[in-house]
């Protein structure tokens, strides 16, 4: 079954969006600062709670930050001054 979730307000089934990651970073604070300004910017980011971490041992190293393929360009352009 998809997973439902809201993006901007409006309802969106994970399985019917093709998503890419836009950058890395190594804590969730970083990729949650990344994440705001993407949706301040009016993207439509996945939040770091529907996000798969990457972990070693237990230990996560690395948070992905995804937004629809469709606005990755944007994205990638609006955060490569931050």
């Amino acid at each position: 079954m998809a997973q439902l979730f809201s993006l901007g307000g409006f309802a969106h089934f994970m399985n019917d969006q093709t998503f890419t990651t836009v950058r890395t970073t190594q804590t969730p604070m970083e990729a949650g600062l990344l994440i705001g300004i993407l949706e301040n910017a009016g993207l439509h980011p996945v939040g770091i709670d529907d996000a798969s971490h990457f972990s070693l041992a237990g230990v996560d190293i690395e948070y992905p930050v995804r937004v629809p393929t469709a606005e990755a360009a944007e994205a990638r352009e609006i955060l490569l001054f931050v």
